[in-house]
């Protein structure tokens, strides 16, 4: 038998205690032994933190700790890949040595049989055209699957094994597949499960995303393939943790769902066809699975840390069929684009988005009145450009400031606003704090990038970035003057003192730290010697039992909105 098994691929790049756990798990599988096991390691961007590097080194070296297979072959790329190139280069080469091959991730762990039933699949179904792979993965189904394995029109990339005669079918030109799709008028049919593949198949093609699954399933689809799958779980994904605190257990408890399985599950041959009710369980479980998340938040989560769920994991904000509800569906820190009352949209991250959107055009917390047709506007910290366009609806003629530190995000707020050909809007890639300067940064990929030496909190993302004093643009009236600066907000203050008599009307996200003085009294002072009256709200990051609870986010313990509107 040993000659007749499929070889393994594991992709890795800088996740260390992740690898561990996959290779920890496939060397527990049951032909582990007797299997042999590549790894491909992915190489350094040519910008990277020392934080990264040590990652990535270490990753290289938990790979070759152990004789984790049979034979073990290690590929260290010298420069960066990326996932998508890195697994079509990687399986074209391998499978073409060994006609099959079975493929995971860095975040993929095994159950004891999983190899058992790959390799039985891959041998059983070899020579049937119409089944172009076989996966470990269950989807999540409105009813329990009898049926000990079962065919599904659609591919999993979480522990999937398929053959060289397949994988050559398989068209990774994205742009070939979208013109033939859309010939075809068969976009919507591609959706299943409450994922949105055409969507995916469109922003892969305009750079957006970069997968390689959305094309592997695409050219499965028109060629009426599907998939063999377990009625239990032979693996588990735990890379779906995201970096904030709570969207780390939250993932893990929705993981927790569908178990994973040390069970030996049997591959009898079968006619490949597809079961019509079994399909249906699978392709309309979106209500099922909202309604599961909605239950498993309100028995883990404590009512003082409920305002702050809405904003990290999109619930509660919309009720309606629009492409903001598609957008609950999108996972934390995936890119995605999205018409949203007109304005087409880049989308770095649907949680965030969904509650920056809420505030600023359900809420309107920016709104203001002025008689002023041209009002002169500053924009810090103008993330992906939600606010500006804003500004812009109210006020058409509005010349506009707009400052962002973050370099991803930068670009996306560009992109945003010079699609819709706003006039009067001057981006600059900055930082503000209180001289010109190149200081530390945190990216978090969304909208909680920050100064380093604004947390102690550890980061995974550190680069440099500019910053610079508003004094030069605080030259003539400000009608408005926005500051979410992420815990900058004080020293731009302290050191716009002087100016602020030229502000009409402010804006301050205000963030405490944990374990560092608060400077709530000082921007308060501050408004007040500058004689605005005050006004503070609570959005999102609050104790509602500080006594005895304090609640705890990115490094910061609270966050306030402050309002200042100049008196006569």
């Amino acid at each position: 038998m040993e000659k007749n098994l499929a070889p393994i691929i594991v992709f890795v790049y800088n996740r260390p205690w992740h690898t561990q756990q996959t290779l920890e798990a496939l060397m527990l599988n049951d032909l582990a032994d007797q299997s042999t096991l590549y790894i491909y390691c992915d190489g350094f961007k040519e910008t990277i933190s020392e934080e990264e590097k040590q990652k990535i080194t270490s990753v290289r070296d938990i790979v070759k700790q152990k004789k984790w297979c049979k034979e073990v072959i290690v590929i260290e790329h010298k420069t960066n890949f990326g996932l998508a190139k890195s697994v079509i280069q990687g399986v074209s080469e391998v499978i073409e040595k060994h006609e099959s091959v079975i493929v995971l991730e860095d975040d993929i762990v095994t159950g004891t049989y999983f190899l058992t039933f790959m390799n039985e699949g891959l041998k059983l179904y070899r020579d049937e055209q119409k089944v172009f792979g076989v996966s470990g993965h269950q989807f999540p189904s409105t009813k329990k699957i009898k049926d000990t394995t079962y065919f599904l029109p659609i591919m999993s990339s979480w522990g999937y094994g398929t053959w060289f005669d397949r994988w050559k079918e398989i068209e990774f030109d994205g742009q070939k597949l979208l013109n033939i799709v859309d010939s075809k008028s068969i976009g919507p049919k591609l959706d299943f499960g409450g994922m949105t593949y055409y969507k995916m198949l469109e922003d892969q093609v305009t750079g957006i995303n970069d997968s390689w699954a959305v094309r592997f399933y695409v050219s499965m689809y028109l060629q009426n393939g599907v998939f063999l799958y377990p009625n239990k779980s032979l693996i588990k994904n735990i890379g779906l943790d995201g970096s904030g605190v709570h969207c780390k257990k939250m993932a893990t408890e929705l993981q927790d769902v569908i178990k994973l399985s040390n069970e030996l599950v049997n591959v009898d041959k079968k006619s490949v066809l597809l079961k019509p009710n079994l399909v249906k369980s699978f392709k309309h479980n979106t209500t099922n699975k909202k309604r599961m998340l909605k239950s498993k938040i309100s028995r883990m989560v404590s009512p003082e840390i409920k305002a702050l769920i809405k904003r990290k994991l999109n619930l509660g904000i919309s009720k309606s069929k629009t492409e903001l509800e598609n957008l609950k569906l999108v996972p934390r820190y995936t890119a995605t684009s999205a018409t949203i009352d007109g304005y087409k949209l880049i989308i770095p991250d649907s949680a965030s988005f969904l509650f920056m959107y809420n505030e600023i055009f359900k809420t309107k917390i920016y709104k203001f009145r002025t008689e002023n047709e041209t009002p002169y506007i500053i924009d810090g910290g103008a993330n992906i450009g939600l606010a500006s366009i804003y500004f812009k609806e109210l006020y058409p003629n509005a010349e506009i400031i707009a400052f962002e530190p973050d370099p991803e995000i930068f670009d996306i707020l560009k992109t945003n606003l010079s699609t819709h050909n706003f006039t009067t809007i001057k981006l600059v890639k900055k930082g503000l704090w209180n001289e010109e300067k190149i200081l530390k940064f945190h990216a978090e990929g969304a909208d909680g990038g920050l100064l380093e030496s604004l947390s102690k909190s550890n980061h995974p993302t550190t680069q440099y970035v500019s910053v610079t004093s508003l004094k030069p643009y605080l030259h003539k009236t400000v009608d408005f003057l926005k500051l979410d600066i992420e815990g900058a907000e004080t020293v731009v203050l302290k050191d716009i003192v002087n100016e602020l008599y030229r502000v009409e009307r402010i804006f301050i996200e205000y963030h405490s730290f944990v374990e560092q003085e608060q400077s709530l009294n000082e921007i308060i002072d501050i408004l007040k010697h500058a004689k605005f009256r005050v006004y503070i709200s609570s959005p999102g990051l609050s104790s509602k039992s500080p006594f005895v609870d304090i609640t705890e986010y990115n490094g910061m313990d609270m966050q306030l909105n402050i309002y200042g509107i100049k008196q006569a």
